[in-house]
C-alpha cells in the first residue's frame, strides 16, 4: 500500500442523516493522496486551537472516483464532533490518509474454459458467500465495502442494526445496499440484534466470509457465530487513537499468540480468530 498523505482538503457537504449522525463529503485528489480502500480511515484536524488537541479518526464510508470525493459518517458525541458538525461546505480541513489495513475479499470468478466457479485465493469450486454486518456507527465502512463489492459484481447480503428507527441512515448508499434492518425495539425490520438475525436467518459455512463493524458486543457475537459455522470473520475495530500512525501504542488490542496489535496500523481490519475477545 502507498503511504498516507497529509494535505488540505475542501469540505463538499456536511449534513445530518439520522439522529446524532452526520455524513461529511471531502474533496480527494488521487494525484495528491492514494485512493482509499474499504476498511481504511483518515484523520482530520478539526480546529486550529488547543481544543480539540488530537486529530480525530474516521472510517471511509465511500469514494466516488468520477468526482474525486470521499465520504465519512460520524456521530456527534463530544467536543470534537460537535465542532465538526458545525463546519460547512467550502471550508478547508487538514487531512491525513488513507490509513490502516483494508478488508481483503475472497473473490470468485467464472472460469470460461471449464465453466465452473472458482476462488482465486483458495482451492475450492464453491462460490464464496459474503455477509456484511454493521451496527450503529459501524455503518460507514460497511457501506463502502458494500458498494465496492457491488461494483466488482460480487453479491453480498447486508445486515444493519440500531436501537430504533430514528438511527436508520437516510442516504442513497444505504438504500442501494438493500439492507436487512434490525432494531432493538422492533420499530423497523427484524426485532433484535444483527447477531440475532444472522444466527436465526443465515446459513454460514466454510465458503462464507462475514465482514463486521460495530459495537464490541456485536463483533464478539458475530465472530463466535461465524467461527462455530466454520466461516471466516473479518472485523473492523474501533479504538481511541492518539496518533493514528502506530507511534503511540494507545490503540493496541490483545491478539492470539501473545502480545498486542495496533488498531491504527495492523488494523483496523483483523481476522476475528486473531483477537483475544475475552480480554477486550
Amino acid at each position: 500500500m502507498e503511504p498516507p498523505t497529509q494535505f488540505t482538503s475542501r469540505m463538499i457537504a456536511n449534513g445530518q442523516i439520522a439522529e446524532g449522525f452526520y455524513e461529511l463529503s471531502l474533496a480527494w485528489e488521487p494525484g495528491v493522496a492514494p485512493i482509499p480502500a474499504p476498511g481504511q480511515f483518515l484523520t482530520v484536524r478539526i480546529g486550529s486551537g488547543a481544543v480539540p488537541l488530537l486529530r480525530r479518526p474516521f472510517a471511509f464510508a465511500g469514494f466516488d472516483a468520477a468526482s474525486s470525493v470521499v465520504t465519512i459518517i460520524y456521530q456527534k458525541r463530544g467536543a470534537g464532533t460537535e465542532l465538526l458538525s458545525a463546519k460547512r461546505a467550502g471550508e478547508p480541513i487538514d487531512v491525513i490518509g488513507p490509513l490502516g489495513t483494508p478488508f481483503a475479499v475472497r473473490d470468485t470468478r467464472i472460469d470460461t474454459d471449464n465453466n465452473v466457479v472458482y476462488n482465486k485465493y483458495a482451492a475450492c469450486i464453491n462460490p464464496q458467500k459474503h455477509i456484511i454486518a454493521a451496527g450503529g456507527i459501524g455503518v460507514g465502512p460497511m457501506l463502502f465495502l458494500a458498494s465496492s463489492l457491488k461494483a466488482r459484481g460480487i453479491p453480498a447480503r447486508f445486515v444493519f442494526g440500531c436501537r430504533n428507527q430514528s438511527f436508520i441512515p437516510s442516504v442513497k448508499t444505504f438504500a442501494d445496499a438493500n439492507p436487512q434492518i434490525c432494531t432493538d425495539d422492533g420499530g423497523a425490520g427484524f426485532r433484535g440484534t444483527v447477531a440475532d438475525y444472522v444466527n436465526a436467518n443465515m446459513s454460514l459455512d466454510i465458503n462464507t466470509t462475514v465482514y463486521a463493524c460495530g459495537p464490541l458486543p456485536m463483533l464478539r457475537s458475530v465472530n463466535e457465530i461465524a467461527r462455530t459455522a466454520g466461516a471466516k470473520c473479518l472485523v473492523s475495530l474501533e479504538a481511541v487513537m492518539a496518533c493514528g500512525v502506530g507511534a503511540c501504542m494507545g490503540c493496541a488490542v490483545p491478539v492470539a499468540g501473545g502480545g498486542y496489535s495496533r488498531v491504527c496500523k495492523e488494523g483496523p481490519v483483523f481476522d476475528g480468530k486473531d483477537i483475544l475477545w475475552e480480554r477486550m
